[in-house]
């Protein structure tokens, strides 16, 4: 998370977790999940995610910080209590191969006026001239590779969102990407789900910037600030919207950088 932002996840994500063959089918399905997943989680919805960095007057619990990797991961349940009552209020995760976030319950927060002035939402032929951004700008574009050699997980997270976009488009047909960034973030999973044979659909960038494109499919910029999607002519092609963050960098990187082949 960046300072200043925050997030709110609906559903209950962490400890404490009861085994299915103890709740049962009917019980997790009155809980909104169908799926034969292992355990349900009976932790309180609506919690917060916040930056680390962001959170004040806490204090770890000692007894609650195990991690995966000599981190914190809160498997325990809250590592991070008040520090004037010393009730537990948050989970500081810091562990390897997770994002670095602070978790509040819901329990322990609420809503305080906040007399800022909004934000001023940029337009989108201003996205589209972000490349000479640092990356500590909140609407800079973002890497497809990080080190040692590795896929951003921001690009990871942002082709997984794409894909059943990507899918519905194809229409259960093959589709053709086109060499470079996009090929290494998305053939092999359409290669994988797709099937071969009729003539493939195209695939192409679009968006503010950028020359109309010819293609059946086009991958377009959500807005970072709003999440609206940029809008096609009526009828044109199939939109897929895609994180700014990492269209802005498909669409101005001309030197674009060898990704790594998948693990």
């Amino acid at each position: 998370m960046r300072s200043g932002t925050f997030a709110v996840e609906p559903e209950p994500t962490g400890p404490p977790w009861r085994e299915r063959s103890e709740t049962g089918a009917d019980e997790a399905a009155a809980r909104g999940v169908y799926a034969p997943v292992r355990s349900l989680s009976y932790s309180p919805p609506d919690a917060v995610a916040v930056a680390p960095g962001d959170v004040r007057g806490t204090v770890l619990i000692p007894e609650r910080c195990d991690g995966y990797c000599m981190g914190l991961d809160g498997r325990n349940g809250p590592n991070l209590a008040c520090a004037q009552c010393g009730q537990p209020v948050a989970t500081r995760v810091d562990d390897c191969g997770l994002w670095q976030v602070t978790w509040l319950d819901s329990r322990s927060v609420r809503g305080v006026p906040d007399d800022e002035p909004e934000p001023r939402v940029i337009g989108w032929d201003e996205l589209a001239a972000r490349d000479e951004l640092t990356e500590r700008d909140e609407l800079a574009r973002t890497p497809p590779i990080e080190p040692p050699e590795s896929w951003n997980p921001v690009w990871e997270a942002a082709a997984g969102a794409a894909l059943p976009h990507l899918l519905v488009g194809a229409s259960g047909g093959p589709v053709a990407v086109p060499e470079g960034l996009l090929a290494d973030a998305f053939r092999t999973a359409l290669d994988a789900l797709l099937p071969s044979g009729p003539p493939p659909k195209s695939l192409a960038l679009a968006g503010p910037g950028l020359p109309a494109a010819d293609a059946d499919i086009v991958l377009v910029p959500r807005h970072p600030q709003t999440g609206r999607v940029w809008a096609v002519p009526p009828g044109s092609a199939h939109p897929v919207p895609l994180a700014a963050e990492v269209w802005t960098w498909l669409a101005t990187d001309q030197n674009r950088t060898p990704a790594p082949p998948p693990r």
